[in-house]
């Protein structure tokens, strides 16, 4: 029996096959370099060229090859294998090389096939349009926003503090200062922790922390109150501010899909 592959089928092996090869060679992202304003250099010029490579569909093989079904089903394969993959990593999968390189090619795929069919002979077609732009939005919040998203650690103190670290042990510093007031420890009768509680002041804002009740300095700021290092006599609070500038795109893009979803159901199968 004779089994015969696609080009475009066999493309779509070569590149699984050299994005994790690539991977294994670089390894880990430094994402620091890619930070506000570069992410967003970047974003513009990858832009730029899902436009210019739709313009040339009829004469590049790489934009035929994005237009397929068989990179449509590699897509869909992919973000189940990066779905599971984050799912069950530690640390960011954007830190990861093969990750971003795969994830960066679902979009561009999605995009693609959205400047395709946003509109048919009747016009545009809203539903369509409105569901793959927010799966856009979405995704491009994770990949491009992660370079100016961050998960700091700091300890606070009777003085004013603006310093923390990231997960790499690199300091960081905030725009603010934080000086911790006042502390309370409720135990269990087994002597466990049963609640925390921190009064600290946040640029010359008073502030009550509890376990799982961030603060929010802003949309895409908060802060968290971990623990207290009780083998320090200062009993010092530690803290967790967790940074993401993207969360307002990335929550814009889950809304458009939700929303999207909902009103195709209610319409029903189109006869």
């Amino acid at each position: 029996m004779k089994i015969s592959v696609s080009r475009y089928t066999l493309t779509s092996l070569l590149l699984a096959v050299a994005v994790v090869v690539a991977g294994l060679v670089v390894g880990e992202l430094n994402l620091e370099i890619f930070a506000f304003p570069v992410n967003v250099i970047l974003m513009a010029l990858w832009l730029v060229m899902i436009v210019e490579l739709y313009r040339r569909r009829q004469s590049v093989v790489v934009a035929r090859y994005l237009l397929s079904s068989q990179a449509t089903i590699f897509s869909l394969v992919i973000s189940v294998a990066l779905t599971i993959w984050a799912g069950l990593q530690a640390k960011p999968a954007t830190t990861n090389f093969t990750f971003v390189v795969a994830l960066l090619f679902v979009m561009t795929q999605v995009a693609m096939v959205t400047l395709r069919g946003w509109r048919n002979g009747g016009g545009v077609r809203w539903l369509f349009l409105f569901s793959h732009l927010g799966l856009l939005l979405a995704l491009s919040a994770g990949v491009w926003g992660a370079p100016d998203s961050a998960v700091l650690r700091m300890k606070v103190g009777a003085e004013a503090v603006c310093e923390a670290v990231d997960v790499a042990g690199h300091k960081r510093y905030l725009d603010y200062d934080i000086t911790l007031s006042n502390y309370k420890v409720d135990y269990y009768d087994n002597g466990t922790p049963s609640e925390y509680r921190a009064d600290v002041v946040v640029a010359d804002k008073s502030v009550v922390l509890r376990v799982n009740e961030p603060y929010s300095v802003s949309y895409g700021e908060d802060i968290y109150l971990v623990s207290f290092d009780m083998a320090d006599k200062a009993r010092p609070c530690v803290l967790q501010i967790v940074r993401q500038p993207w969360r307002g795109v990335m929550v814009a893009g889950v809304v458009m899909l939700i929303v999207s979803a909902v009103l195709m159901f209610l319409r029903g199968p189109k006869r």
